[in-house]
């Protein structure tokens, strides 16, 4: 069952500039959080955004206050619960679920986590061999009311965090861990691919890139980016993917860089982290200027101490993820001054 709730948001604004040397942006932010009437505050646990579509409606997950994760649909100024039921997967109620990327139709995909059931065939959408495994972790579709799965032929788990105007998804395939067994994998009309070794990815189709994911792509599919693990420095860096060729991607002085979204003017957005460990977000023009830091402001109403960006449409509106100096995480829209 689809349960559909409607809620007033919680908003605050700021006018903020972005800048680096070679650009400046400013922004208007706004910080989201779904209410929960039976939260402290009145609030939600935890919110966080994961993708906006041409049209401004946001999706993302927020924690309740029996801790269970939902996805959310915020359109209008009005909330929806995106829960997946448990129909889905021969079960009752509904499933923990997390909404990442919204098309611009209103199609919406993401992941839940299915319950135990080690009986099913191992790459059905029923298989969980265990509470906690990864295998548990399944992608799914919601459009026009209704929901269906998504996997990767072969494999127990997937995580599609991006659909472009086609319908095309873009996220990860996995089997019992987040590490080796993680490769990005793409479902579009011309077939499904992946950064597995013969995945169709890549022009050389004995190289591999596990411990990676899509983050997003262009809507002619040409582009894509992500993230990769370098295995054996046990470093992160995102990448560009064209004409079956990875090229890594890091900001600059970073030990840690994953790009979380692209939109149709090659803009790009996603979160390092610098040389002290803390995690900012970055902002990269197609005009292969120096990225720019895209930061929450770290004063009030604010007060962030951590930034995810994780999505970009094609007006140059950003939204994502940041903590603040009580612990708290809140989603965040940035809209360029002006719009």
């Amino acid at each position: 069952m689809h349960i559909h709730m409607q809620w007033r948001m919680f908003i605050v604004l700021g006018l903020f500039m972005l800048g680096s040397n070679s650009a400046a942006q400013s922004f208007n932010f706004t910080s989201v959080d779904v209410p929960c009437s039976n939260c402290p505050g009145g609030i939600a646990r935890r919110t966080a955004i994961g993708g906006i579509n041409p049209g401004g409606e946001i999706v993302g997950v927020y924690t309740d206050a029996v801790g269970k994760s939902n996805g959310f649909l915020l359109s209008g100024g009005q909330f929806t619960t995106i829960d997946v039921p448990g129909s889905l997967v021969g079960s009752t109620g509904t499933l923990p679920t997390v909404a990442r990327g919204i098309s611009p139709a209103g199609e919406i995909v993401g992941q839940f986590t299915a319950p135990v059931n080690s009986s099913a065939p191992v790459d059905s959408p029923a298989y969980c061999p265990a509470a906690g495994s990864t295998a548990c972790i399944k992608g799914f579709l919601y459009s026009r009311g209704k929901f269906s799965t998504v996997l990767f032929p072969g494999h127990p788990g997937a995580i599609p965090g991006r659909i472009t105007p086609d319908g095309s998804m873009y996220g990860c395939l996995h089997d019992f861990d987040v590490m080796a067994s993680m490769f990005s994998a793409a479902w579009t009309r011309f077939g499904d691919t992946s950064l597995t070794a013969g995945g169709g990815a890549l022009a050389d189709p004995g190289k591999s890139f596990p411990n990676s994911m899509h983050g997003g792509a262009t809507p002619d599919g040409n582009t894509m980016v992500g993230f990769y693990v370098d295995m054996m420095r046990s470093h992160q860096h995102g990448y560009i993917l064209e004409n079956g060729v990875v090229q890594t991607y890091d900001v600059p002085g970073s030990i840690q860089t994953v790009i979380w979204d692209i939109n149709p003017g090659l803009e790009m957005v996603g979160t390092y982290k610098d040389s002290a460990g803390k995690q900012h977000g970055f902002l990269q023009l197609p005009d292969g200027s120096a990225p720019i830091t895209f930061d929450v402001p770290s004063t009030s109403p604010f007060n962030a101490v951590s930034t995810t960006a994780m999505g970009i449409n094609p007006g140059g509106a950003v939204v994502g993820q940041y903590s603040d100096s009580s612990g708290h995480t809140h989603g965040f829209l940035a809209v360029p001054a002006g719009q």
